[in-house]
């Protein structure tokens, strides 16, 4: 099975800013994941940069929390994890994990994922067993982390849904192309509608996609998975970003940028978020394209 998950359209969300004063207004970064504000940032060196004390009057929300605004907003919420190729941010998956029981609390029954495969997720919906798959880095539901995500959902009785473009119908020179990139983005939210239209109409969807693909706005050259859903569905789904602190290259002024907020992740344990309609002014995101954020002390790539 290959990994489509490389460098094409599966930007984070901050890959496609110029600033925190200005976002979203550069082009798409073709066959790079040149992030946006990662910073690698541990709990202890938080203490010792003297960020213990929180100083924002910012809403922090838990992970879980926002998942529930989401639910309350629309029947589909998307989500994303960060990662770069074969390295992926532990954190972002873990916390997908961590959010099932409130989903599932507010209804939540089906779990669309890019990772899946057609044949896996038949055989997991039947079996209710994510099956054993030959070790492989480039694979994301070889890692222990995503195995366990996805066994959680289906031990609460989710069924899962694939809806990623068939690679292996394309050549490979093709797949790093960005005219590849809006198919794929386009063909994943077709998937998707296909998909909620055989769901009860009542269904809510949890959507889990790598780095930017949910956002609801376009670029340029670049149109993602979020913008057609919207277009397709009718539907206004409600997207949370989880990238925005990954460490995706080591650049002290983004470090600087995000250290207004290190107290408060502190004090929240490493890992809160915010609704945009809420975000301080240093942080300009109310035309992002996307809903909510989460911040983290946990933002290495591995």
């Amino acid at each position: 099975m290959r990994q489509p998950h490389q460098n094409q359209g599966s930007q984070s969300f901050y890959q496609i800013n110029r600033s925190f004063s200005g976002l979203l207004s550069t082009r798409l970064k073709r066959r790079k994941f040149l992030a946006g504000a990662g910073v690698l940032l541990g709990l202890g060196t938080a203490r010792q940069q003297g960020w213990a004390t929180p100083n924002s009057n910012l809403i922090w929300r838990s992970p879980s929390e926002l998942v529930a605004v989401g639910f309350e907003r629309s029947p589909v919420v998307m989500m994303n994890e960060a990662h770069n190729g074969a390295t992926r941010n532990i954190r972002s998956r873990e916390i997908g994990r961590q959010i099932l029981p409130v989903a599932h609390a507010a209804g939540v029954r089906y779990l669309a994922m890019e990772a899946l495969t057609q044949s896996v997720a038949t055989e997991a919906n039947q079996t209710r067993q994510l099956p054993r798959l030959p070790e492989d880095e480039a694979n994301y539901l070889t890692h222990p982390e995503m195995r366990a995500f996805v066994q959680a959902a289906l031990s609460l009785g989710w069924t899962l849904i694939p809806y990623e473009i068939d690679f292996e119908e394309y050549p490979l020179s093709d797949t790093l192309s960005l005219e590849f990139t809006n198919l794929r983005e386009r063909v994943q939210a077709e998937n998707l509608v296909n998909g909620l239209q055989n769901l009860p109409t009542s269904a809510k969807l949890l959507v889990w996609c790598g780095n930017s693909h949910h956002i609801k706005i376009t670029t340029d050259e670049w149109t993602p998975m979020g913008y057609h859903f919207v277009q397709l569905s009718g539907i206004e789904h409600f997207a949370i970003d989880q990238s925005i602190t990954v460490n995706w290259d080591d650049n002290p002024e983004r470090l600087r940028r995000l250290g207004e907020f290190m107290p408060d992740l502190v004090k929240q344990g490493g890992t809160a978020g915010f609704l945009i309609e809420e975000a301080p002014s240093s942080l300009p995101l109310q035309e992002s394209g996307i809903d909510a954020v989460i911040l983290s002390t946990q933002n290495k790539l591995e």
